[in-house]
């Protein structure tokens, strides 16, 4: 198999992205969890873990908690967004999503990590940890830190943009005798590599969300419930029917929820175009890339691209596309010709 042409462009801003996205944020992870270490001996046993509303603590957990809590989220946050970047650009490919989810990464685990730390530094000294000051000034350092790292993220990367976004093949003509019905039906399903990542962070959420629980945090419900979003995402978005017939073009999920349809009275356009997810959409799923487009995007490949009457575009991955997108072309057209 021979190996996609992949530019300097492509291959500078895939370096960047790594480093913003995974290199710096293992380092701030590392030196977070080294302060904490050192300063370990200077706070109470028994620290605050959780401020509420008023900005008072009201959960405590055991000191060892927190840089335990900053080395799994620093971790796995770098090891989802590098997860990323690591398998972006292979197909020579790039553009402004992955750069802004290269900066979100940063800022992320900037924050996390700047408000973990500053809140155990805050509590050294202590003698009960009841008695820790407000999260407000851990929450604004956190919240600088983590714009700054994100800007300084985005401005690091290059602006690169090399897309696929553009039609693979010619739209085969589909000829329909008056009153012929016809019905193009696939199945798309979620590539391998993307089940793999989801179910990844599924389970990055359940750990959490136990640790937090034995570890007696609030936070624990948080997680819990995100591995719930992330497990009902599994179950919804991973396989789809995708038909075109008289009702126009429809995506199914095998769950039959949720359902996405672009009827034939509502086609400007039907075309083929091939996608790559990372590049264009920042990930697979359901996906609004930041040119408006939005997409069912399970896999890098062909796909259906339908421009709407009102100018808004709708996505579908899918193999056969041209088949699919001529009998939709040719359908709409019948249909437009039979309006009085």
């Amino acid at each position: 198999m021979t190996r996609p042409n992949v530019s300097e462009p492509v291959r500078r801003a895939r370096r960047a992205y790594l480093v913003v996205a995974l290199w710096v944020p293992l380092a701030l992870t590392a030196v977070a969890v080294a302060l904490m270490l050192i300063w370990l001996p200077e706070v109470p046993s028994t620290i605050a873990v959780h401020w509420g509303g008023d900005g008072q603590p009201d959960g405590f957990g055991p000191a060892w908690s927190a840089p335990l809590m900053a080395a799994a989220v620093g971790c796995g946050l770098a090891a989802l967004f590098g997860a990323i970047g690591w398998g972006a650009g292979r197909a020579g490919e790039w553009g402004p999503t992955l750069r802004f989810l290269g900066a979100l990464g940063c800022g992320t685990t900037a924050f996390l990590l700047v408000l973990v730390t500053a809140s155990f530094a805050a509590q050294r000294g202590l003698a009960d940890a009841a008695g820790a000051a407000s999260i407000g000034l851990p929450l604004l350092l956190g919240l600088g830190a983590g714009a700054a790292a994100g800007v300084v993220a985005w401005f690091a990367q290059p602006a690169v943009s090399v897309s696929g976004c553009s039609p693979t093949a010619a739209v085969p003509d589909v000829a329909l005798a008056e009153g012929e019905h016809a019905a193009w039906l696939r199945t798309t399903t979620m590539s391998r590599p993307a089940m793999v990542a989801i179910l990844g962070v599924t389970l990055l959420m359940a750990a959490l969300a136990v640790a937090a629980g034995v570890l007696g945090g609030a936070l624990g419900w948080l997680f819990a419930l995100l591995a719930l979003l992330f497990t009902v995402l599994t179950a919804t978005s991973c396989v789809f029917r995708v038909s075109v017939s008289d009702a126009g073009l429809r995506v199914r999920s095998v769950a039959g929820l949720p359902r996405f349809g672009v009827p034939l009275a509502d086609v400007q356009s039907a075309t083929v175009v091939r996608v790559d997810p990372t590049a264009e959409f920042g990930g697979w799923g359901f996906r609004l890339g930041l040119d408006g487009r939005f997409g069912i995007v399970l896999h890098a490949g062909e796909a259906i691209q339908v421009v709407r009457r009102h100018g808004r575009t709708f996505v579908v991955t899918v193999d056969d596309a041209a088949t699919g997108a001529g009998l939709l072309t040719a359908l709409a057209a019948r249909s437009r010709a039979a309006r009085p």
